[in-house]
């Protein structure tokens, strides 16, 4: 019996969307019914699929149980007759932190003679590199979102033979379970794969931004654009579009009219469309980003300060007027700062077309002005009814102001998107309150000391004690990792940080802690102790390399990940041993030669370091 199907010939599972971005720049919307061990895809009848190009018009929220009845069809999909709710999605709880880090998990897979990406690449794109995703996210969000999480493999998995998201996301996660690493612990995994023969470069299920859903597939790419907007349809964004309107009787580009033709990746700066400069204001609104009287909306005759859309600003950001189609002009003042609107050289106003925003992703429509989609100082544009204009007055790198104007001079005080009234500034509707700079990558590493046992500090054979440590970040940290003699050993995620050590045997030990912040780690002090006399000078309990025979039993995971329980303290076996579990999260760990941990204000030892 197919999987899901019911007694009475319907389906019954979790409805998912998802977005394909295939490789000729097209894009396929498609929609499936997700079960406990597999799914299958719909085809909905035309009184419940969505238009194709735009997310909003999902018809269901993720993870709604459906029924549908229906049969198969020779493409193997179903084919709905009809469909009914049996539950309504679950929902976040009212109380949860809006804004509570992003733990992602990058999962890299090969197989035949295909290599797959290396480990390091998949670390640089999604923490460490200028262009990080943790680095876009933050900058683009204003420090509101934060990336934490692991890049783990490249594994080898059985070539799928054919284009299998379902199969290839199922086998990763089996491949993390059989390294020790626990899935479920990431609200996000992201799976980088050779070519399948999918007709997609990048592939997402469609979720909401406080609420994501977890899966994003990577067929043999994993560049800026790509991983930044499958992890947006995570959050539920759409593509970023634009118009191709055609030429008027002289020639001329027409911007925007009643009979344009859609262009689905059409905004050239947005990664939601093609670039990857800034998401556009639209997004931002949507993802919570922009709030209060950052939008204030115009109804009637006026002047109106745009500060630029790179900073965090207090003050206004975006400036919305109706459009003559019911829809709305959306107008945000770019400037080339920060490090991704630099590169581009950003600097005017942009305008979008978009709906009101709702409860699923918005479909922007981003206006070609001027070939470059940039208004500057003396520029306007008129809708095509003449329901609005408006003029970019003047224009510095502080502000632009734009200026509106109604053909009967439109009725009503101006609004923030929170409904309050706007401040004035320099005779213009709109604050000017901003950060000097964009918000910034984050380079500080933590910092982190071994408060208990002191370096030199002698144990009786037998022993019960407590490790403990003071570790500190200037933003947030991601976990803290006790190491035993240059191998990571114990991993926790919230403080205290302390590990219990009982019935400790004789010998020599040094101790280690290593604290991250998702992008950089900080390394505390050795500390060495003694249990016991010290050993004899031909003892075989040392390895010759200046570390002790002590082996953290399952301390290596063969994959570079290491070996935890997350959560508490590993007791040390009489043999020297851990008693850990396996690691929840597990990070993927590159052994290499040199200095593990510098004794502060004592001396050094060789060890061997964990590179991320």
């Amino acid at each position: 019996m197919p999987l899901g199907l019911l007694d009475d010939g319907s389906m019954q599972g979790r409805y998912v969307a998802r977005m394909a971005t295939r490789s000729d720049g097209t894009t396929r919307k498609s929609h499936h019914l997700v079960f406990d061990d597999g799914e299958i895809e719909l085809t909905l009848p035309p009184t419940l699929a969505p238009r194709t190009s735009a997310v909003a018009d999902v018809p269901w929220p993720r993870d709604t149980l459906l029924r549908a009845s229906g049969a198969f069809g020779d493409d193997g999909r179903f084919d709905v007759d009809d469909i009914t709710v049996v539950l309504p999605a679950p929902q976040p709880l009212i109380d949860a932190e809006p804004f509570a880090p992003r733990e992602v998990g990058l999962v890299l897979l090969k197989w035949g003679d295909n290599a797959g990406l290396m480990n390091g690449y998949g670390k640089e794109a999604l923490f460490t590199g200028d262009e990080a995703v943790s680095v876009f996210y933050g900058e683009a969000s204003y420090g509101r979102e934060r990336f934490i999480g692991e890049v783990f493999g490249p594994y080898e998995i059985d070539d799928p033979g054919f284009c299998d998201p379902y199969g290839i996301g199922a086998s990763a996660r089996q491949a993390m379970i059989d390294k020790g690493h626990d899935p479920t612990k990431y609200s996000q995994l992201m799976y980088h794969f050779p070519q399948a023969g999918c007709d997609f470069a990048g592939l997402a299920d469609i979720g909401a931004p406080q609420f994501p859903a977890r899966d994003s597939w990577y067929q043999a790419s994993l560049d800026c654009v790509v991983r930044v907007q499958e992890l947006g349809h995570n959050y539920g964004m759409g593509h970023s579009h634009a118009y191709d309107c055609g030429v008027d009787e002289m020639g001329n580009e027409i911007v925007f009219a009643d009979n344009c033709t859609h262009i689905e990746y059409g905004d050239p700066y947005d990664p939601m469309g093609g670039g990857c400069a800034h998401i556009n204001a639209v997004q931002k609104l949507y993802m919570g980003w922009l709030d209060g009287c950052n939008l204030v909306e115009a109804t009637a005759d006026g002047d109106f300060n745009l500060s630029p859309l790179e900073l965090p600003c207090d003050g206004t950001q975006v400036l919305r007027v109706p459009a003559f189609d019911g829809r709305f002009y959306y107008l945000e003042y770019r400037q080339p700062i920060g490090q991704f609107d630099a590169d581009v050289g950003l600097d005017g106003v942009v305008v979008h077309v978009a709906d009101e925003l709702g409860n699923f992703g918005p479909s922007p429509y981003y206006l070609d002005i001027n070939g470059n989609g940039l208004m500057h100082e003396g520029d306007s544009f008129t809708d095509p009814m003449g329901a609005v204009s408006f003029t970019v007055s003047s224009a510095d790198a502080t502000h632009a102001v734009v200026s509106v104007t109604f053909p009967d001079g439109g009725s009503g005080a101006p609004t923030c998107k929170d409904g309050a009234a706007p401040e004035m500034a320099d005779g213009a509707v709109g604050a000017l309150s901003c950060a000097r700079a964009p918000y910034p990558a984050d380079d500080a590493a933590p910092t982190v000391t071994i408060t208990y046992p002191a370096d030199g500090d002698v144990f009786e054979p037998g022993s019960d004690f407590t490790i403990t440590a003071d570790a500190m970040d200037d933003r947030l940290l991601s976990d803290v990792v006790l190491y035993l003699n240059g191998e990571p050993l114990i991993r926790l995620f919230e403080p205290p940080w302390q590990w219990d050590v009982t019935n400790i045997p004789s010998g020599p030990y040094e101790f280690g802690v290593i604290a991250s912040d998702g992008r950089n780690e900080g390394y505390s002090q050795a500390v060495t102790i003694q249990v016991g006399g010290p050993p004899a000078a031909d003892s075989s309990g040392s390895g010759g390399d200046g570390t002790t025979g002590v082996d953290p039993t399952d301390g290596s995971t063969g994959d570079g990940g290491s070996s935890s329980d997350g959560g508490g303290a590993g007791a040390l076996d009489d043999d020297g041993g851990c008693s850990c579990r396996a690691d929840p999260r597990g990070r993927a760990w590159l052994w290499l030669p040199g200095l593990a941990l510098v004794a502060l204000g004592r001396r050094r030892r060789t060890q061997r370091v964990a590179a991320r």
